[in-house]
Order: structure tokens, then C-alpha cells, then sequence
């Protein structure tokens, strides 16, 4: 099942297709993007356009969780993507997202962390969700913290040492009535 257009005061999150394959390609070869996200080297750019080919054909990361291309209301284009997936080998899901230079430091991933958020625990019946960032990606952080997430230690994942957030529906809920 395809996911669904979520809208915010300022965004659209709209299923990813493969007309964003340039854009999102092209931030996930920008070197400040690659800073906290690929830790261990930049990724093959020929490699990595497959990788972002077949998992746009396959709709992934469906059935398990769901991948938002986000833009702007006003101004529609690829500023990054929001998603709810599987945590490497840990049956739980996690919040994940990415955005391009021009889409940092404006809000953009808390508000549309906040729509995919409500929407796992909401339709998709996700509990917990939890987040993971670089432990030195202190705007990374900031967006879990802001989300209600709460910090719980370092854990290994994905070949690495990355700063563990967790959140459960009761909390989310709670949150949502203060």
C-alpha cells in the first residue's frame, strides 16, 4: 500500500518516485550531508543511483514502514525525506530523515518528523519508535529531542556507535494533550 500525501502547515510529504532520483541523489553526494550519515565513506555514486533506483521501485521500506519525498507547500520540490523503517537487525522502527543544505535550520524536520511520527503511531500502529544519529549531529539530536524522543545511551548500529532515542505511543499521546 502506497503511503498517503500528509500535509503541514508549511510541507507536503508525498510518496518518493523516481523523479527525485536526481535531487536525492545529489544531497546524498553533498559532503556536508555525508558528514553524520555515512560515516564509514562517501557512498559510490554509481552504486548508490542503483541502490536509490531499485529501492524507489520497490516502494521500500514497505510493508514494514513508509518514506515521504518532503517539499514545500508553496514551493514544490525535493527538500529532503522523512520516513519511519525498520533499525538494523533490532525489530524495532525508527524515525529516519534527510534534507538538503537549503532545508537546514527552518524547522522543516521537526514539522514534517512531526506528521510521520503521528502517522506511525496513529494508522501504521507502530510502538515504540525509536531514532538514531552520529552522537557529534547536534541538529539531528535537537529534531528527536524536540519530537519527544528521549535519549537512552549510546547503541550499535549500522557499524557504529550512534546516540539512541526512544518514544513510545503513551508519551507521544501525553505530549500531543499538553
Amino acid at each position: 500500500m502506497e503511503a498517503p500525501v500528509l500535509l503541514t502547515p508549511r510541507l507536503r510529504l508525498r510518496p518518493r518516485t523516481i523523479h527525485d532520483l536526481e535531487a536525492n541523489l545529489a544531497m546524498d553526494l553533498d559532503p556536508d550531508v555525508q558528514q553524520f550519515v555515512f560515516v564509514h565513506g562517501p557512498p559510490d555514486p554509481v552504486a548508490h543511483r542503483a541502490e536509490l533506483i531499485e529501492k524507489i521501485a520497490r516502494g521500500w521500506p514497505q510493508p514494514e514502514g513508509a518514506l515521504w519525498t518532503v517539499e514545500a507547500l508553496e514551493t514544490p520540490g525535493f527538500l529532503g525525506w522523512c520516513a519511519v523503517f525498520p533499525l538494523q537487525n533490532s525489530g524495532l522502527i525508527e524515525l529516519g530523515y534527510r534534507y538538503a543544505r537549503p532545508a537546514w535550520g527552518r524547522g522543516i524536520a521537526t514539522e514534517a518528523g512531526g506528521a510521520v511520527l503521528g502517522h506511525a503511531f496513529d494508522q501504521l500502529g507502530i510502538d515504540p519508535v525509536v531514532g538514531v544519529t552520529h552522537p557529534a549531529n547536534r541538529r539531528s539530536r535537537r529534531v528527536l529531542e524536540k519530537l519527544g524522543f528521549r535519549y537512552q545511551g549510546l547503541a550499535w548500529y549500522y557499524d557504529t556507535h550512534l546516540a539512541f532515542y526512544r518514544q513510545g505511543r503513551d508519551q507521544y499521546q501525553a505530549r500531543r494533550r499538553d
